[in-house]
């Protein structure tokens, strides 16, 4: 049987992941596809910006986030990370329900809660560990299976928790953010428990920084107007915020410098 193009994506995505480079040979012979198939399919993702085509596959581009390795992506845009997970941090209040999606900048927001009174649902194991010796959270870890190469946790077991579960605070994250085709990421599963977060979520936050704009991954799991926040940080397009904020989405911009100690 022919696999469906996104799931070829999302194929494609994971070996870049794990080596940051593929070849079309390699892969076809993977994915029992035509050459033609795969090369079209790279076409596709370079005209989508995560991936550069060079000759005989592809590579890895250097702005491109969502591809790298998941130690590499932990580190990039780090100070933007930072300012966002701090303005984030200001709209929690003791005592409520967070959930926290699997991100590098969720995890960033983990990291200054670990003495505040709440409780913490998560579907990521970096941050389940950073918060499992603090005496003043009671976590919540969503079961399921870790998906390749990331710290995320998906699948039926991972749903069927969340769609018993009630949260006050959402903090959620994405691959891509696009006015028109809203909010993105590359795994089918995945998608589907954020949309499940999203339904269980009393208040929705975006935090997505300035790379994640103008760009689509290959899933759409929500529009722009499903969140009730969007925080971001300096270096985003001000014609974009402009354009979020007239479709009734609040928008915090994270400050340079900001943080707590």
């Amino acid at each position: 049987m022919t696999l469906l193009s996104d799931v070829r994506h999302t194929k494609i995505v994971e070996f870049l992941n794990s080596t940051g480079s593929v070849k079309v040979s390699e892969i076809s012979k993977s994915l029992q596809v035509s050459e033609k198939t795969i090369r079209e399919d790279l076409e596709k993702l370079e005209e989508k910006g995560f991936l550069k085509r060079v000759h005989g596959g592809a590579v890895v581009i250097e702005h491109s986030e969502s591809m790298l390795p998941i130690h590499k992506r932990r580190t990039r845009q780090y100070g933007e990370k930072e300012q966002i997970a701090a303005a984030a941090y200001e709209l929690i209040e003791d005592g409520q329900v967070v959930l926290l999606d699997a991100g590098s900048t969720t995890l960033e927001l983990a990291k200054l809660m670990q003495h505040r009174s709440l409780t913490v649902i998560t579907n990521d194991t970096n941050i389940a560990t950073a918060l499992a010796d603090s005496n003043d959270i009671e976590l919540c870890i969503l079961g399921g299976y870790r998906r390749k190469s990331t710290y995320t946790i998906i699948g039926p077991s991972a749903l069927s928790m969340m769609s018993e579960l009630n949260v006050d605070i959402a903090f959620l994250g994405c691959s891509g953010v696009d006015l028109e085709r809203g909010l993105s990421i590359f795994h089918r599963e995945e998608a589907e428990l954020k949309k499940r977060m999203i339904k269980s979520s009393h208040k929705k936050v975006l935090l997505a920084d300035h790379t994640k704009f103008g760009r689509t991954a290959l899933i759409s799991f929500a529009e722009l107007t499903e969140m009730d926040t969007l925080i971001t940080n300096h270096q985003t397009d001000q014609t974009i915020i402009q354009h979020i904020e007239q479709l009734g989405v609040e928008v915090i911009t994270g400050q340079e410098g900001s943080g707590l100690s």
